[in-house]
């Protein structure tokens, strides 16, 4: 091991750009953050796992060093060793908290993680740097009088200047100009405190107490390997070159005439995996804090050009004139032990995992210490030594570099917005509890559903009017074209005033109900078109019979432990050879006894390839729904390049991410052995809040989709389109602004005229409609409620049904415009029956109620849903003997 001795690189000016914020700090709960402007990785949370020192005895002791009456709460300086445990993050998508399997990763890993991780030869750098102090200008503060330098008190640190608040009116770019804080940190350097050295040793009793714990010397590298290395377990991620760096700093507070006054101080890079890397140290702590701020940093993704995306790798292509910036990052995990050299045990040690980019070129912690910097030179109570002795400190960071193929490993949770990162634009962010956005994300990204619009060509001449076709025309060339949207939002491809129109207009459906509805909108549209070439070349994709009432496609699943199994089991004559095969895993079931719906949990293995009649069919995606029935959030994954390729989702409608195999798919099959979860009974005087519900499940797939053609699954097949004219018109970028501003047609323009509006509006025309002819439907969907009967054309219930609510009443009789009208029996979740006249979905009229749990009957007259009026009840008798 090389051994240098080298000056810190000292920094006088505040180079890191300060995240605007009021922080209220605990002493015992390290911040893990990068000095750029991404959040804390939950790895190091408070919230999620006990401070290790959270494990000792807290003993308050009297110091002489502060003034009598306050106590200071002092814990011993080395934690016992804690057994691994699981930890689960309060959100799974901030930075660091991903893992493989969508689960939390075991934190701390197990002390063999690093075996099964690493390669028995992996390549380690290591470099250990001896701080010797540069020379100090003169201070710029007024010196220290000499009797606050020796008395027993010591002076009081630094105070924080106070930072002015923002005006309401200030902009937030000038908030960000205005969050320079550098002037803190400049206070505290020219106000040198001095640190009175604590030759201090342990008593008996204290020896008693560290003899307890099993302490670990900050140069047992081995130990500290298996703290920072967790397993990922995941085969696509695998570990690259490990290193690490040793630093050791002297003159670390300096004295009165050469006081240490760097607001920065830096370590030699040194090369591990490809990348070099640094520590960075702030002796003063970074904005707010009090504490040491240490960070790890790469330097080279800050100074790497960015790449662009090779167009057969991108899973959506894109226009011929259109390029892809391609973020340069790694993924890697990093720790830091901070340790007195002349005691090692005596140490303080943070691990956590990052994906480092030009964005966030660094990653560690603002409040590393557990006690303030001025307070590093004074041992605490059970301590072997200070964790600054003789003005030396030590500072050792372990790094290892991860292969990640989806370049979304341990993201921040706000890059995922950028293109950059998986070549896809976010999508929509709105209404979790609904299935549009994931399913248009799916087929938007489906090689035969393109081709679809396609073919429709330049078939509008203007865009006169919102429709399904001209929507998904106007969000497929978005994508394609990684072009910015006109209106307030410019980073998404969508257009969201229909989406919020069909939102309202059609409720939170599921996902086959989704489809079902896409498929109806474009049928009717090309209908009146007379497109007879598209209409039926979108029959040969996706066959409206399968997602319409008593679906072929639904299948059971009980019993089943694969796609493959389902199949087998046998599937209708219409599914066989279609071009696309969707596939709805039957995972809703009501069970009569205990009048509940259940939710089938049953794992389903997904088969990446299945047999048809001797057909090979190949899996692009999947949708999946999480949570309960009534509470469940949707989203999409497909792999558009087939076999071996990376697989991308649509989380519960937000921004696409980048997954392997083992992220996207493990999670999400079920979990053995089978389960189902009831959905709770909510009544009106008893509501339930989900949240706390137990029972809450992972993301579990239900709807399956496979491709026969594996040319539909080539991301380097070329896809030529014209786009047609009138897109061009209303989104296309115009080189000059004034004139974009004024020709721009904006989604809620038209091209009709005013009294076009009040001849539509026109009562007369109302009157003279046609009268409601009744269908006969089936709907049964996830989450949905099961109605068997007559719906109107709006898709109402009307006439005679059967309808099951997810609640558990059961309703059999008649309805108008989907309430309970006319004469019906329900029998409740409770069990409790009514069976007589309704009106607007209450009891009204003549009806009879029996209680099941007291047997009580009464027969007479209801007015809205409450007994008025004549009527008899039956009390039943229980005789004891």
């Amino acid at each position: 091991m090389a051994t240098l001795t080298h000056p810190p690189q000292p920094l006088h000016a505040q180079t890191t750009t300060p995240v605007h914020q009021s922080l209220v700090y605990d002493a015992s709960a390290p911040e893990t953050r990068s000095t750029s402007t991404n959040p804390p990785s939950p790895l190091h949370d408070p919230s999620n796992y006990s401070h290790p020192y959270s494990h000792a005895t807290p003993l308050f002791a009297m110091d002489d060093e502060y003034p009598p009456g306050e106590e200071q709460l002092f814990f011993a300086a080395q934690p016992p060793v804690l057994p691994p445990m699981n930890i689960t993050p309060l959100d799974a998508d901030m930075e660091g908290a991903d893992d493989t399997a969508g689960r939390s990763p075991t934190w701390p890993p197990s002390v063999t993680s690093h075996l099964r991780n690493s390669p028995a030869h992996a390549p380690t750098t290591t470099i250990n740097i001896v701080d010797v102090p540069s020379p100090i200008p003169e201070p710029l503060s007024s010196p220290v009088p000499p009797a606050a330098l020796y008395s027993d008190t010591p002076p009081a640190p630094p105070a924080l200047a106070p930072v002015p608040r923002p005006s309401a009116e200030d902009s937030e770019e000038e908030d960000e100009d205005d969050d320079d804080r550098s002037h803190i940190s400049d206070e505290r350097a020219r106000s040198f405190y001095p640190f009175k050295e604590d030759k201090t040793i342990p008593d008996a009793e204290e020896v008693r107490i560290m003899q307890a714990y099993v302490e670990n010397s900050a140069l047992n590298d081995k130990h500290w390997h298996s703290r920072t290395f967790f397993d990922l377990q995941d085969p696509d991620f695998t570990p690259q070159e490990q290193g690490k760096i040793e630093w050791t700093i002297k003159s670390f507070n300096g004295t009165k005439d050469a006081p240490r006054k760097n607001l920065l101080l830096t370590s030699p890079t040194v090369s591990i995996g490809g990348y070099d890397w640094r520590i960075k140290l702030l002796p003063h702590g970074n904005m707010h804090t009090d504490r040491l701020s240490l960070y790890v940093e790469n330097m080279t993704v800050q100074s790497s050009a960015q790449d662009e995306w090779p167009a057969e790798t991108l899973a959506l292509p894109v226009s011929s004139d259109a390029k892809v910036a391609k973020r340069r990052s790694v993924a890697a995990q990093v720790s830091i032990i901070v340790y007195n050299p002349e005691e090692p045990r005596v140490n303080e040690f943070r691990a956590d995992a990052s994906q480092f980019s030009k964005d966030s070129p660094d990653h560690g912690w603002t409040r590393f210490t557990s006690v303030p910097w001025y307070e590093i030179h004074r041992r605490s109570y059970a301590q072997r030594q200070p964790l600054l002795r003789n003005d030396t400190l030590a500072i050792k960071a372990f790094i290892r570099v991860i292969h990640d193929p989806t370049g979304c490993l341990w993201a921040a949770k706000d890059s995922q917005r950028e293109l950059a990162l998986t070549g896809l634009s976010p999508f929509y962010a709105g209404y979790p509890d609904s299935a549009l956005s994931p399913v248009l994300a799916l087929l938007l990204h489906l090689r035969p559903f393109r081709s679809v619009l396609y073919q429709l060509g330049d078939i509008f001449n203007a865009k006169e009017e919102d429709n399904i076709l001209t929507v998904l025309q106007a969000m497929l060339w978005r994508m394609r074209s990684r072009a910015v949207s006109p209106h307030a939002n410019s980073s998404v491809p969508l257009i969201s005033e229909f989406l919020e129109e069909w939102y309202e207009d059609k409720g939170p459906q599921d996902a086959m109900q989704t489809v079902e509805a896409v498929i109806n909108d474009m049928k009717s549209r090309l209908e009146k078109l007379g497109d007879t070439r598209t209409l039926d070349k979108l029959s040969q994709v996706l066959k409206h019979d399968h997602f319409t009432g008593d679906r072929l496609n639904r299948r059971p699943i009980v019993g089943k432990t694969s796609v493959q199994e389902v199949v087998d089991d046998g599937l209708p004559n219409d599914l066989l050879h279609c071009e696309v095969l969707t596939l709805e895993l039957e995972r809703q079931v009501f069970d009569t006894e205990k009048r509940c719906y259940k939710k089938l949990l049953d794992k389903v293995r997904l088969d990446d390839q299945v047999i048809v009649s001797g057909v090979t069919y190949t899996l692009y995606g999947f949708v999946a729904h999480e949570g309960h029935l009534r509470n469940g959030k949707y989203s999409s994954h497909f792999r558009p390049g087939g076999l071996g390729g990376l697989w991308y989702t649509y989380k519960h409608n937000t921004t696409p991410a980048c997954q392997t195999k083992t992220q996207a798919i493990a999670a999400k099959e079920g979990i053995y052995p089978p389960e189902a979860v009831e959905e709770p009974v909510i009544t009106s005087d008893r509501p339930i809040s989900y949240d706390r519900l137990l029972g809450q499940v992972e993301a579990v797939a239900y709807v399956v989709i496979y491709l026969r053609d594996t040319v539909a699954l080539d991301l380097a097949t070329p896809e030529p389109w014209e786009a047609p004219s009138w897109i061009h018109k209303m989104y296309a970028p115009s080189t000059d602004t004034a004139e974009s501003a004024n020709n721009t047609l904006h989604y809620d323009d038209t091209t009709s005229g005013g009294d076009d509006d009040e001849e539509m509006n026109d009562a007369s025309i109302i009157e003279e409609a046609p009268q409601d002819t009744l269908k006969q439907v089936t709907i049964n969907y996830l989450s949905q409620p099961f109605y068997q009967g007559t719906i109107n054309s709006a898709s109402e219930y009307h006439g005679t049904g059967h309808l099951i609510h997810l609640s558990g009443d059961e309703y059999t009789g008649t309805f108008s415009h989907s309430t309970r009208t006319g004469h019906g029996k329900m029998t409740y979740a409770n069990l409790d029956t009514y069976e007589g006249a309704w009106e607007n979905d209450l009891p009204h009229g003549h009806g009879t109620h029996t209680s099941h749990r007291t047997g009580n009957i009464y027969t007479g007259n209801w007015l809205e849903g409450k007994k008025h009026g004549e009527g008899t009840t039956i009390t039943l008798m229980i005789t004891s003997w």
